[in-house]
């Protein structure tokens, strides 16, 4: 008591006992405010307003405190709004405290407000709440269906564009080489694009660039013209890949991206039964260059309907750092077995219905319907194998495909003894070999770093369309050498290194053990 009323100044001096007992309820908050009634006579007139008013007293002082500065006795009160932030000596032990510690929570409610920056799907590839399940599947699908169509309808086609534009079986192999070759150039840079600007302008692009290309195609005169449409249509190629694993990324959960997956990638085999079956007896009827140009208007309607469906983009990212044109770790071992893989597979899709036109002597509706019979087997593994790709398992899968593939590639040499053969080596092409690219795009969606999906998936496309290039430029020469054996016995070697490839790496990462979760963690570079 007796430091307080020395506090106090002159402004309480004279009052006796009584000023000191006033002078304790300004610092104790609400306990003594009936009192400030025998205070009102003595002090000013604007201090005794503020504090016979509850629960007002502190903020009002504050501001009326600095009137009396100019007064002797006015110095002492200028401390007492400073020590109610920071509670000085004084102040412990009292009934205030309790007021300032509920004061001091008020910013944390404010603090768990930024969290919604963790859900970012450029960050975490997963949106807040995911999109409608069935129709954008569907979508992806045929989006991957006409970014090759090109190759499925020049294959099927190929005994009437060797007919009527009067080309070699050589340039029918150079029109996958170049297009291919054009994919495998722009892959990487497509991947990066797509991680920019999202999968709905990529996906759009595809189909517009895809429909532009196979008209081009339906009107090429010679063989000149037809090489470069074939070369624009490696531009859909590039981003195929790419735009749709990314989409699968930021709108499916990781439970049922493998289905998902396995069932967009059958959309290659879908375009494939499309083009031998359904477009090769439209052929029939309206010619073949009717036949491209209508898949060229139903890759605009399409292109329409992707606009009308996902949703809108994020704005497009800028800044972001520069991405790796060269694979590493397991994206470049994906890549180097999809080089040899997509070496067989070009081969054999451009060139099966060929060999059973002139060397198992079908008709021209039977040696489309080969191609028809590989794109429903090939749709049918995809979607079974991608599936069974779970992680610890799906390691192994693309050896042991690759493995089937040899088996398959057997059958169909051995189709030149027996012709009933090319049947089940067709089959046996779609359920292993075709099967085998879908389940290393679900490898790359498992080991994609955050914000790479674009990137890797591109990377480990490129290899694949590197080998679709180089495969069918070698089979075509001895094809037109009329060595389909030795041509198939290529492509069984092919298939082979393949398997070696990918069984290599399996091992290596079942070698690594525990240290191969670390390495996933980190993203693919790091395999």
């Amino acid at each position: 008591m007796g430091t307080e009323q020395a506090g106090a100044g002159p402004e309480y001096a004279g009052r006796g006992p009584g000023a000191g007992l006033e002078r304790e309820p300004q610092l104790e908050g609400t306990e003594r405010q009936p009192q400030p009634e025998g205070a009102e006579s003595q002090s000013q007139p604007g201090a005794a307003e503020s504090q016979s008013q509850p629960g007002a007293a502190e903020p009002q002082s504050q501001p009326e405190a600095t009137e009396p500065d100019s007064q002797p006795g006015a110095a002492e009160p200028q401390p007492r709004p400073h020590p109610e932030p920071e509670p000085g000596p004084k102040l412990e032990g009292t009934e205030r405290q309790p007021q300032l510690n509920t004061a001091k929570p008020r910013p944390e409610p404010d603090g768990p407000q930024p969290r919604p920056k963790t859900t970012d799907p450029q960050q975490t590839g997963r949106p807040t709440s995911p999109p409608p399940r069935p129709l954008p599947t569907a979508l992806l699908t045929c989006a991957m269906a006409f970014s090759m169509l090109q190759l499925f309808l020049l294959g099927a086609l190929g005994p009437r564009l060797v007919d009527e534009l009067d080309i070699s079986p050589t340039v029918l192999g150079l029109t996958t080489t170049i297009g291919f070759g054009t994919a495998a150039v722009l892959s990487p840079a497509g991947g990066r694009i797509v991680d920019r600007v999202g999968p709905r302008r990529a996906l759009a692009a595809l189909l517009l660039l895809s429909a532009v290309a196979l008209a081009l195609i339906g009107a090429a005169p010679g063989a000149g013209f037809l090489l470069a449409a074939v070369a624009l249509g490696g531009l859909p190629q590039a981003l195929a890949n790419p735009a749709t694993n990314k989409a699968i990324l930021a709108s499916v959960e990781p439970a049922r991206r493998g289905a998902v997956t396995g069932m967009k990638q059958s959309g290659v085999q879908l375009g494939a039964f499309a083009a031998g079956l359904p477009l090769a007896a439209l052929a029939g009827w309206l010619g073949w260059r009717g036949a491209v140009w209508t898949a060229a208007g139903a890759a605009v309607v399409t292109a329409a309907w992707t606009l009308r469906t996902l949703p809108p983009d994020a704005p497009a990212r800028t800044g972001a750092p520069p991405a790796s044109l060269v694979p590493r770790g397991t994206i470049a071992w994906l890549a180097g077995f999809s080089l040899l893989l997509g070496c067989g597979i070009a081969s054999v899709n451009t060139y099966l219905a060929l060999y059973g036109a002139h060397r198992l002597d079908l008709g021209p509706g039977a040696a489309g319907a080969l191609v028809a019979v590989l794109g429903v087997s090939g749709v049918v593994g995809r979607v079974a194998w991608s599936r069974a790709a779970t992680p610890g398992r799906a390691e192994w899968l693309p050896g042991l495909l690759a493995a089937g593939a040899v088996g398959a590639a057997l059958l169909l040499a051995g189709a030149a003894a027996l012709s009933a053969l090319v049947w089940p080596g067709a089959v046996a092409v779609g359920v292993f070999a075709v099967s085998a690219n879908a389940v290393s795009m679900v490898l790359v969606m498992q080991r994609a770093a955050p914000g790479r999906a674009g990137q890797d998936s591109a990377l480990v496309s490129a290899g694949f369309f590197a080998g679709f290039a180089l495969g069918p430029p070698l089979f075509g020469l001895l094809a037109s050498a009329g060595h389909y054996g030795w041509g198939w016995t290529l492509v069984t070697t092919e298939f082979a290194a393949a398997g070696a490839v990918a069984l290599t790496w399996a091992v290596r990462e079942r070698g690594r053990g525990a240290g191969d979760t670390g390495s996933k963690a980190r993203g693919p570079g790091h395999g």
